[in-house]
C-alpha cells in the first residue's frame, strides 16, 4: 500500500511540475514576446532604425544630387549617371552610364526611360539592343508625357542641311541671317524614297528657318503671343533653335519626338488631339513641354520630320512613307489600319491620338494621317508647312512625308508633332 501511494505522489508531482513548467514558459515566453514586439522591443527598435537609416539614406543620396547639380552649375556637366529602367534620371544620363552616341541615348535629367512593346532598355549594363532602339524606345516626364528616340547618323543629317559662312538673310529685312538652313533632301529606304525639294532662306519656296512677313511681323502674334518684343527677336529665335537643333543632334546623335500627337494635357495617349489654335498658339504650347532646364521642347522643324520618316522607312516596322494606307487613319485605310469597332468604322474620322496600335510607326502614333501636323518651315509670305496626311483623304495621295501649306492662322484640323533637344 505504501508503495502504491508513492506512486500516486510521485505522478501527481510530475503532473504539477508539468503545469508549472507550462506556465513559466508562458510568462517567458510573454516576457519574450514583449521585448520582440512591444512599445520598446526589438522589431519596433528594429523598424525604427530601418526608418532612420533609410531616412539617412535619402538624405545623402539627395546631398550627393545637391553636390551633382552645383558641380554641373560651376563646371559643366559632370559625366553620365547610370539610370535605371522605371526610374526618373537626376541628372542627365545613359542606361549604362556611358557616354552617349546613336546607339545609346542620352536620358534627359526629369525623364524616366520606360520598356515599350519590343522597344526595351536591355539589362542595364551595355547599351540597347540594336532592335530595340529601331523599335523606338520611350521616355516619360511625371506628367506621363511620352517621346520617341530617333537615332540619326552623322552621314545623313550632314546630307538634309547646308551651311554658309556669310550667313543668309531672312526674309522681312529685319537684319537677321542664319549660317545654316535646310536643304533639298532624298529620304527613304530603296523602294520608298522621296525627294524633297527645299529652297534658301528669303524665298517664297519652302524653307528654314525663315519669318513669314504677312504674320510674323504682326504684333499681335509675336508679342501677343509668342512673348518677344520684336520681329527681329523672332528671327533671332529661330534661328538660335535650329543651330542649337542641328549642334545637339550631332553631339548626341539623335532627338526625342512626341509620341503622340498634342492634346491640350500633352503628348499623351487616348487624348483628344489638340486642334482649333492658329500655328502660334501651338508653337507657344511646345516650348512649355521640358521636363527640366537640361532640355529643349520646340514645334518639329521640317528636317526632324525627314529625319523621322527616313527612320520609320529603313529601321524596325519599315513603314511606307510613300502610301500610308496601310498604317494611317486615312479615308482609304486597308488590312489591319481599316480599323472597326464592332461594325462601326472608325477610320476615316477624327479619332483620339493613340487610339489604334494598327496606326503607328517604331512606337510613334498618328505619325501618318489622323491630323495634319504643323512644323516650323516656311511657306510663301503667310503660310507654315504641315505634314503627314489627313484622316478624311486617301493616305497614297496625301502620305507621312508630305508636305503641304497652310495659312499660320488656320484654325481648322491643324495640330503639331513635338520634338526635344538638348541643352549642349
Amino acid at each position: 500500500m505504501k508503495k502504491e501511494k508513492n506512486k500516486k505522489y510521485d505522478g501527481g508531482i510530475t503532473l504539477v511540475a508539468l503545469v508549472v513548467t507550462i506556465v513559466i514558459f508562458l510568462i517567458l515566453a510573454g516576457v519574450s514576446l514583449n521585448l520582440v514586439i512591444g512599445n520598446e522591443g526589438i522589431l519596433t527598435r528594429s523598424k525604427e532604425a530601418t526608418n532612420k537609416y533609410e531616412k539617412q539614406a535619402e538624405n545623402e543620396q539627395q546631398g550627393l544630387n545637391n553636390v551633382d547639380d552645383w558641380m554641373d552649375e560651376q563646371f559643366g556637366d559632370t559625366g553620365m549617371k547610370k539610370v535605371t529602367v522605371n526610374t526618373k534620371a537626376t541628372k542627365n544620363g545613359t542606361i549604362n552610364g556611358q557616354e552617349p552616341n546613336i546607339n545609346n541615348p542620352i536620358i534627359p535629367k526629369g525623364y524616366t526611360p520606360i520598356n515599350a512593346g519590343s522597344a526595351t532598355w536591355g539589362n542595364g549594363n551595355s547599351s540597347p539592343a540594336p532592335s530595340s532602339i529601331d523599335n523606338g524606345l520611350v521616355i516619360k516626364d511625371d506628367n506621363n508625357n511620352e517621346w520617341v528616340w530617333i537615332p540619326v547618323e552623322a552621314s545623313v543629317l550632314s546630307g538634309m542641311y547646308a551651311s554658309s559662312n556669310e550667313g543668309i538673310a531672312l526674309s522681312g529685312d529685319v537684319g537677321v541671317t542664319t549660317k545654316m538652313y535646310t536643304k533639298t533632301t532624298t529620304i527613304g529606304r530603296t523602294g520608298d524614297t522621296v525627294t524633297l525639294p527645299r529652297s534658301t532662306p528669303n524665298t517664297t519656296e519652302v524653307r528654314e528657318p525663315d519669318l513669314v512677313t504677312d504674320y510674323d511681323k504682326d504684333e499681335a502674334y509675336y508679342k501677343t503671343i509668342l512673348g518677344v518684343n520684336t520681329p527681329k527677336a523672332m528671327a533671332e529665335a529661330f534661328t538660335s533653335d535650329y543651330a542649337n537643333m542641328i549642334a545637339s543632334i550631332q553631339k548626341y546623335g539623335g532627338f526625342y519626338i512626341g509620341r503622340y500627337e498634342l492634346s491640350k494635357e500633352g503628348v499623351q495617349k487616348g487624348k483628344a488631339t489638340l486642334t482649333n489654335k492658329n500655328w502660334y498658339e501651338l508653337y507657344k504650347k511646345c516650348t512649355t513641354l521640358n521636363a527640366s532646364e537640361k532640355v529643349e521642347s520646340r514645334m518639329i522643324w521640317g528636317i526632324q520630320w525627314d529625319l523621322v520618316c527616313d527612320f520609320i522607312s529603313k529601321k524596325g516596322d519599315q513603314k511606307s512613307i510613300t502610301n500610308s494606307t496601310t498604317w494611317g487613319n486615312c479615308s482609304d485605310s486597308t488590312g489591319s489600319a481599316a480599323v472597326m469597332d464592332g461594325t462601326t468604322q472608325k477610320y476615316g474620322s477624327k479619332q483620339v491620338t493613340g487610339y489604334s496600335e494598327y496606326w503607328k510607326a517604331n512606337n510613334i502614333y498618328d505619325l501618318a494621317g489622323n491630323c495634319y501636323e504643323w512644323t516650323q518651315e516656311a511657306v510663301s509670305t503667310f503660310r507654315r508647312a504641315i505634314r503627314g496626311g489627313f484622316y478624311n483623304i486617301s493616305g497614297s495621295v496625301i502620305p507621312a512625308y508630305f508636305c503641304g501649306w497652310s495659312g499660320a492662322i488656320s484654325v481648322s484640323s491643324d495640330n503639331l508633332r513635338f520634338s526635344s533637344h538638348f541643352n549642349n
